[in-house]
């Protein structure tokens, strides 16, 4: 009785269990890494339109262009003053949030003082206070005077945590908001 592979030297037999281990575990790693389920979390894609829209002097907020996502700011009356930089930590009252709405909203959802029951809010998003709010201010000038300011905001540290997805930003810049007086 001849058996299979015993006129082989154990070094090829051992090479060829050894090929065949490696087809195996890929064969498996493969299998793993296509079960994994990340759930239902959908990580935005922040991409919003350059428009910076403004209720009053505290709420900031830009949205996509078919406005079911927003990124909100409210800040103090003071921030958007004549202040070369100002900077503000993410606290309880500074804050930044980012909402998905089943619906576009309208140019005045937020400027209502009681919020519309339509559309429905499908997920919001508090960023912690890690983050600062950066604001850096320049005149508008015209014939040498002083006719309002430009201001360009930046958002260092912008931490979103949803469980255990996390949405994080070293730098994003929210945008560009010119007010005359």
């Amino acid at each position: 009785m001849v058996s299979i592979g015993a006129d082989l030297p154990k070094t090829v037999i051992f090479a060829l269990k050894l090929n065949l281990m490696k087809k195996i575990l890929i064969l498996f790693l493969a299998f793993t890494l296509n079960a994994c389920n990340d759930g239902d979390f959908d990580v935005p894609v922040f991409e919003f339109t350059e428009k910076v829209n403004v209720c009053g002097n505290f709420v900031l907020y830009i949205a996509s262009t078919n406005s079911t996502e927003v990124l909100v700011l409210t800040l103090p009356s003071t921030a958007l003053g004549t202040e070369p930089t100002t900077t503000l930590p993410i606290s309880t009252t500074v804050t930044a949030t980012y909402r998905i709405f089943d619906k576009g909203i309208t140019a005045t959802y937020f400027c209502q003082d009681i919020p519309p029951l339509e559309p429905k809010i499908l997920k919001e998003l508090k960023a912690d206070e890690t983050g600062t709010i950066n604001i850096v201010s320049t005149e508008i000038l015209a014939n040498g005077v002083v006719t309002g300011y430009s201001y360009e905001i930046t958002i260092l540290n912008l931490n979103f945590v949803d469980g255990e997805d996390r949405i994080y930003f070293d730098s994003f810049f929210f945008g560009k908001l010119d007010i005359k007086n």
